[in-house]
C-alpha cells in the first residue's frame, strides 16, 4: 500500500483492504454530463419573439465577422476520480476515491488564445462513517480539515488539497463509488463558479469580454445556505456567460403534450437555431434560464444526427428578461458570435470535433495538460 492509504490507516485506526486501482470514469460516462430538464420546457416561449420554427442566423454571423469577437474568455472543468482502497466500518465496506480536479481558463487577445486562470486540486472522497462523531455540516468539516492536516503530515508522496465526505446512506439503484464520484464533480462545480467570480472581482469578465463555458449551467441547487457560492449570492456574475455543452440527451428536450423536441434539433440545418424556450425548475439555483439549440456545421460532418449541434443557455437575470424571455435579437447575436467560433477544428484530435468550438477545445486541453498519468497517480496512493 502506498503513503497515502498507510496513513490513513494509522490516523483512523482502521485496516484498509487493497482493491483494484483504476479510473472510474472509464465505467462511468454518464456522470459526465448532466441534464436537468425535466419537463416540457421547450412549451414555454424564451425570447421576445415566438417563432415557430428553426431560424437561420449565416447572414446575422456574416455581420459579425468584421468586428471584435465578444467571447474572449472560455471556462473548462473537468475531473478525473479514481477507486483507491477499500475502508471497512461496521458492517460495511467503503470506497476511497481520489479525484484530480481542474478548472482553467483562456482569454483570447490579439487572436492568439493564451491561458489566464488555473485551479488544480487533488481531493480524497471518503465516507460520512469515518467520522466517528458524527455531527453537522461545520462537525464534519472541521473533521475534514483536521484529517487533511494530519494526512499531509504523515506522508509526502502527493499533497492533497481537500478531503470532502460523501453520504453513507443508499437510495434505490445508488451505489458508493457513484456517491463520491459526484461528490467531487460538485466540488468541481464549486470552483468553477469561484472561477467565474475571481473573473469578475478582477474585472476581466466584463461587458465587452464575455464567457464561454463548457458544459451547462444548470447546476443543481446547493441546499447550504452559507455557501459563498450559491447561486443566489453569484448570479450577476453570470450575466456575460454562456453555456455551451457539446453533449445533452434531445428525449428531454419536450414541446407541447410531452412529445418529443428530438426530431425538431435533428432537422437543423447548418447556422440554424431553435427558438430559445425558458426553463425553470426548483431543482436549480438560478430561476430560470433560456436555452435553444444550434447547428454548428452540415449534418453530413457528423457521427449521427445531432453531431455538430450544441445546447446553448443563457441565464435570465432581471424580472423583465424572467417574464419575457430573452431579447430576440441578442438570442440571434450569441448564435452568431458561436457560429464564428467553429473554425478551426480539431479533426483528428477528438472524436466529438464536430460539437467542439476551437477556443474551448484549446482551453480544455490546457487543463486536461496537467493531470498526472493514471498509472503513476494510483501508485502514489
Amino acid at each position: 500500500m502506498g503513503g497515502v492509504t498507510q496513513a490513513l490507516e494509522k490516523i483512523t485506526g482502521r485496516h484498509c483492504f487493497e482493491t483494484y486501482r483504476r479510473c472510474l470514469d472509464k465505467e462511468r460516462q454518464s456522470l459526465l454530463e448532466y441534464d436537468y430538464c425535466d419537463q416540457e420546457f421547450m412549451a414555454q416561449q424564451g425570447e421576445s419573439i415566438r417563432y415557430e420554427g428553426a431560424r437561420d442566423i449565416s447572414s446575422i454571423a456574416a455581420d459579425w465577422l468584421g468586428h471584435d469577437p465578444a467571447f474572449k474568455l472560455f471556462l473548462d472543468g473537468s475531473r478525473r476520480t479514481y477507486k483507491i482502497v477499500d475502508m471497512p466500518i461496521g458492517s460495511q465496506v467503503f470506497p476511497i476515491v481520489a479525484g484530480q480536479v481542474g478548472v482553467g481558463v483562456c482569454k483570447r487577445e490579439v487572436r492568439r488564445v493564451t491561458p489566464c486562470e488555473l485551479m488544480f486540486d487533488i481531493v480524497l472522497a471518503v465516507p460520512d462513517k469515518i467520522n466517528p462523531d458524527g455531527g453537522g455540516s461545520r462537525q464534519n468539516a472541521a473533521y475534514c480539515a483536521d484529517l487533511l492536516d494530519k494526512l499531509n503530515r504523515e506522508q509526502n508522496r502527493v499533497r492533497i488539497n481537500d478531503i470532502i465526505f460523501y453520504s453513507s446512506q443508499l437510495r434505490d439503484r445508488e451505489n458508493f463509488e457513484d456517491k463520491a464520484v459526484s461528490r467531487i464533480q460538485e466540488y468541481m462545480i464549486t470552483h468553477e463558479k469561484a472561477m467565474v467570480d475571481r473573473l469578475v472581482q478582477k474585472r476581466i469578465l466584463t461587458d465587452r469580454s464575455w464567457l464561454i463555458k463548457d458544459g451547462s449551467l444548470e447546476y443543481s441547487k446547493v441546499a447550504d445556505k452559507e455557501d459563498k457560492f450559491s447561486f443566489n449570492r453569484i448570479r450577476n456574475n453570470f450575466r456575460r456567460v454562456v453555456g455551451v455543452s457539446k453533449s445533452f440527451n434531445p428525449e428531454l428536450a419536450k414541446l407541447k403534450s410531452n412529445k418529443s423536441a428530438a426530431g425538431l434539433i435533428a432537422r437543423l440545418q447548418a447556422c440554424e437555431r431553435t427558438p430559445a424556450a425558458m426553463y425553470k425548475s426548483e431543482r436549480l439555483g438560478f430561476s430560470a434560464f433560456a436555452v435553444w439549440y444550434l447547428r454548428l456545421r452540415k449534418p453530413r460532418y457528423g457521427r449521427g444526427p445531432f453531431d455538430g449541434i450544441v445546447k446553448v443557455e443563457k441565464v435570465l437575470i432581471t424580472d423583465h428578461e424572467k417574464e419575457f424571455g430573452l431579447e430576440s435579437s441578442e438570442v440571434d447575436n450569441i448564435s452568431a458570435w458561436l457560429l464564428n467560433e467553429r473554425n478551426p477544428v480539431c479533426y483528428g484530435k477528438d472524436s466529438r470535433w464536430a460539437n467542439h468550438l476551437y477556443p474551448v477545445y484549446l482551453t480544455e486541453a490546457y487543463v486536461k495538460s496537467k493531470y498526472r498519468g493514471e498509472q503513476h497517480f494510483v501508485n502514489l496512493f
